[in-house]
C-alpha cells in the first residue's frame, strides 16, 4: 500500500462543515463527532476529529491552514494528508507525499512552502534552504519568502548570507515589520561577539519610523521595542526608559498575544541584562515578569533576579574584589552542575581557606555591602570567617577535591599520574585534643578550638 492509498479527508470534510464556518458551527460539529465517536472505543477516528478541531478553532492556525489556496482536485487530499502527517510528527511521510505533489505540479508554490517548513521541524535546515532559495528564485519580488531564506540562514548560522537576504527583502518591503524584526534579530546576533550598540539602536529607531503608520496589530511592535530598550540602555538611559515603558504598555494592552510576546521580550532582556548593564531597570523588569504569573515560583522573575545578580557579581572586581569572588558566583548562580563546575568550586574554597587572612576583610565587605550576593554562599563565607582552624578545614576539603579528582579520571597531564597532595605544615606545636587549649579559654582543646 502506498502513501497515496492512505491519504485522508481535509479537516473540513473530516467535521463535515463547509470552510466558511464559523466558530459555534466548528464547536457544534466536534462534539457531535466525539458524542458519536468516542476516544475509548474508536480511538483511531477521535485523533482525527481532534486534530481537525486543533486547527479550525484556532485562528491563526486555520488561516495557515488555509492558505495554501485552491490546489488542484487530483491532488488536493494527498496535501491535507502530508499536513495531517506534519501534525502528528510523521514528516518523512509528509515530506514524500510533497514531494509527489511537486512531481505532478511543480507550479503549486504554495506547496512548495508547505515542504520547506516540514523540513525545517524535522531538523533539515541544508535541504529547507535548498527549497526556500528556489522559491526566492521563481518569486523575485516575494519578501516573504527572502525573510524565510533569512530565518533559516540564521538557523544554520549564515549570518552574512543572511544580512545579505534580509536587506533585500526590506528593499521590496519596508513597511513590514516581520522584516524589520528579522534584519534587528540578524544585527543582535552578530553583535553578541562583536557589539556596536550605537549603529543597532539606530537600525530600531529606523524600523520603529518605518512602520509606524502601518496598520498592524500592536503586539507586533514589542520586538522593536525590546531591542530598542536593549541598545539604548546603557548610553541613552532616558530614551532606554522610555522604550521600556512603551512595551510594558503593550503587553498589558495586547491580549494573549501580548502577554507572549512580552514573556520573549524579557527573556532576551535577560540575556543581555548582565554585560549590557540593564540592571538598573531592574524595578521595572519586576514589573514586567510579574504580568506573566501571579504564584510564588514565577520562573521570569527569578531567571531576572538572576541575571541581576550576576550583573552584580560582573562589577565586584571594578569595586575592588578580588577576581575569584566573581568567578564563584557566576558558577553558584548560573547552577550549571556537572564535575567542572563542582570541581571549579572546591578549588575557589580551598584558595579562599589558604589565604583566609588575605581574603577574610573581602568576605566582611562583601557581607556589609552586597548582602544578597553573600546570601548565595553565607554557610561557607560564615564558616570561614568564624573558624579558628582553617588550616582543618582546609584540609578536608583538598581530601574531597583529591577524590573528586580520581572519581572523575582528572590526572596531571605530565606525568599521567594525579598529582600527590602536599602535607599541611602546622606553624604550631601539635596540641593534644585533652591539652589545654592554647587560645587562653580554659576549656580542653578538644571541646574548644579543637571542635
Amino acid at each position: 500500500m502506498t502513501l497515496f492509498d492512505e491519504v485522508k479527508k481535509s479537516y473540513y470534510e473530516t467535521l463535515g462543515i463547509p470552510k466558511n464556518a464559523q466558530a459555534p458551527e466548528i464547536k457544534r460539529a466536534y462534539f457531535g463527532l466525539v458524542r458519536k465517536y468516542p476516544p475509548d472505543r474508536f480511538p483511531e477516528e477521535f485523533k482525527e476529529i481532534r486534530a481537525a478541531y486543533e486547527v479550525l478553532s484556532d485562528q491563526e492556525k486555520r488561516a495557515k491552514y488555509d492558505a495554501v489556496g485552491e490546489l488542484p482536485a487530483s491532488v488536493a487530499p494527498f496535501f491535507y494528508e502530508a499536513q495531517r502527517l506534519d501534525r502528528f510528527g510523521r514528516y518523512g511521510k509528509a515530506e514524500e507525499l510533497y514531494r509527489t505533489i511537486l512531481k505532478l505540479h511543480p507550479e503549486l508554490d504554495n506547496v512548495r512552502e508547505q515542504y520547506a517548513w516540514t523540513l525545517l521541524a524535522d531538523d533539515k535546515t541544508g535541504k529547507a534552504i535548498e527549497v526556500w532559495e528556489e522559491l526566492c528564485r521563481r518569486n523575485p519580488g516575494n519578501s516573504h519568502y527572502a525573510r524565510e531564506l533569512t530565518r533559516t540562514y540564521i538557523d544554520r548560522g549564515w549570518h552574512k548570507k543572511a544580512f545579505t537576504e534580509i536587506r533585500r527583502a526590506i528593499a521590496m518591503d519596508r513597511r513590514s515589520i516581520d522584516n524589520w524584526s528579522v534584519l534587528i534579530t540578524c544585527n543582535m546576533l552578530s553583535f553578541l561577539t562583536h557589539p556596536d550598540w550605537e549603529e543597532s539602536y539606530t537600525l530600531c529607531l529606523e524600523a520603529l519610523e518605518a512602520v509606524k503608520d502601518v496598520k498592524i496589530e500592536e503586539w507586533k511592535k514589542i520586538h522593536l521595542y525590546t531591542y530598542a530598550f536593549i541598545t539604548s540602555g546603557i548610553k541613552k538611559k532616558g530614551e532606554g526608559r522610555e522604550h521600556l515603558k512603551e512595551l510594558l504598555r503593550l503587553t498589558r494592552e495586547s491580549g494573549r498575544e501580548g502577554r507572549e510576546e512580552g514573556k520573549e521580550a524579557l527573556e532576551e532582556i535577560v540575556k543581555f541584562l548582565p554585560t549590557q548593564g540593564l540592571a538598573v531597570f531592574y524595578d521595572d523588569l519586576k514589573e514586567l515578569a510579574a504580568l506573566f504569573s501571579d504564584t510564588d515560583d514565577n520562573l521570569a522573575l527569578i531567571k531576572l533576579d538572576d541575571a541581576r545578580l550576576i550583573a552584580e557579581s560582573n562589577a565586584l572586581v571594578q569595586k575592588g574584589f578580588h577576581e575569584i569572588f566573581r568567578d564563584l558566583f557566576r558558577m553558584i548562580i548560573d547552577d550549571v552542575g556537572g564535575e567542572e563546575e563542582e570541581l571549579e568550586i572546591l578549588a575557589i574554597e580551598c584558595i579562599l581557606l589558604n589565604k583566609r587572612d588575605q581574603f577574610a576583610p573581602q568576605i566582611r565587605r562583601l557581607k556589609a555591602e552586597f548582602p544578597e550576593l553573600y546570601e548565595f554562599y553565607d554557610s561557607f563565607f560564615d564558616e570561614v570567617l568564624r573558624t579558628r582552624n582553617p588550616e582543618k578545614l582546609l584540609f578536608q576539603r583538598s581530601k574531597k577535591l583529591s577524590g573528586l579528582k580520581r572519581k572523575y579520571g582528572i590526572f596531571d597531564k605530565e606525568s599521567g599520574l594525579e598529582p600527590e597532595s602536599q602535607p599541611i605544615r602546622r606553624d604550631q606545636p601539635k596540641v593534644g585534643r585533652n591539652d589545654p587549649c592554647p587560645c587562653g579559654s580554659g576549656k580542653k582543646y578538644k571541646r574548644c578550638c579543637g571542635a
